[in-house]
């Protein structure tokens, strides 16, 4: 009985994480966008300088990975 339930425990898991895996391509254009909408705030950017993956690990969370190539940071002026 025990082997039985580790084994449904088992493919219950991976149809969970692979269910997860579809997911972030649902999102990835939408997030991708937002997140450079807000690094314009700070630096010059554009939408091709911008590098956004999302993967699911073997334990099922996500990991998020942002590589942005910025020619400058803007200067910001601040109230003290």
């Amino acid at each position: 009985m025990q082997n039985e339930l580790t084994v449904c425990t088992e493919r219950l898991r991976n149809v969970l994480i692979n269910d997860k895996k579809d997911n972030p391509n649902k999102i990835l254009n939408v997030l991708k966008s937002d997140i450079l909408y807000v690094l314009k705030n700070y630096m010059e950017i554009s939408s091709d300088d911008l590098d956004l993956n999302i993967n699911v690990t073997s334990v099922g969370t996500y990991k998020i990975t942002i590589l942005a190539d910025v020619t400058r940071l803007k200067t910001l002026n601040c109230i003290k």
